[in-house]
Order: structure tokens, then C-alpha cells, then sequence
């Protein structure tokens, strides 16, 4: 429970936001959750030589 009462602290202002910042802000991380394995996978792989070869590596992973 003592989790939950420090994480609280940090959670109130976010709903003193707009609707629309609330909306801005769990788009964002939906993006950002899809981008992840790409990203991991690419960054896995290190420098790729040209725009065929990165296509290739996400449509493999």
C-alpha cells in the first residue's frame, strides 16, 4: 500500500489536465508501445546499410 500512496503524489496533477492533454498523453504511449520491439530490434542489429535492409529487419521481427 505504500506504493500506491507515493506514486500518488505524482498521479493527482495529471488529472488537473484537459481532456485533450489526457488524450494526447495515451496516444503517445500507445505509439510508443507498438514502436518498442522495432526499435529493440533494430538497435539489436546495430548499423543497417540501407532502407531495404532495415524494411527486411522489422518485417522479420
Amino acid at each position: 500500500m505504500r506504493l500506491g500512496r507515493g506514486s500518488c503524489e505524482r498521479l493527482v496533477p495529471f488529472f488537473k489536465f484537459d481532456a485533450g492533454i489526457h488524450r494526447v498523453v495515451c496516444t503517445t504511449n500507445t505509439i510508443e508501445s507498438i514502436k518498442a520491439p522495432y526499435r529493440r530490434s533494430v538497435s539489436a542489429r546495430g548499423h543497417l546499410p540501407s532502407e531495404t535492409t532495415t524494411i527486411r529487419c522489422l518485417y522479420i521481427s
